[in-house]
């Protein structure tokens, strides 16, 4: 991918993750929030490093499947608990995944 193109399409989907702003899963029972934190996830890793260019193209790519997925979700599909010695905190993950687009295609968000 050309490096406009790339800028073209992080632009359109900063554009898309801040109209976005919260939305409530109802599998969950929270309102989910897209802040600049979030963006700032989709380009680079939990612990600070840039994610390859390839990789963010692929994320920023399913992200306008996103918010089908935490609405139609009917519960976590995984769960995983872990202690970070960086963060000196426990991170959680968690997983939903739905079917959605034309083509019905499960999709997970972590």
């Amino acid at each position: 991918m050309e490096k406009s193109s790339y800028r073209k399409l992080e632009k359109t989907t900063r554009r898309l993750y801040k109209s976005i702003g919260k939305i409530y899963c109802p599998c969950l029972g929270v309102k989910v929030i897209f802040n600049s934190k979030g963006f700032y996830h989709l380009k680079y890793n939990g612990l600070g490093r840039s994610r390859s260019v390839k990789e963010r193209i692929y994320r920023m790519r399913l992200m306008p499947l996103a918010v089908p997925v935490i609405v139609n979700s009917k519960g976590p599909t995984s769960y995983k608990e872990e202690y970070s010695n960086k963060s000196m905190k426990y991170i959680f993950y968690l997983s939903l995944t739905a079917y959605v687009g034309k083509k019905s295609t499960p999709v997970k968000v972590v």
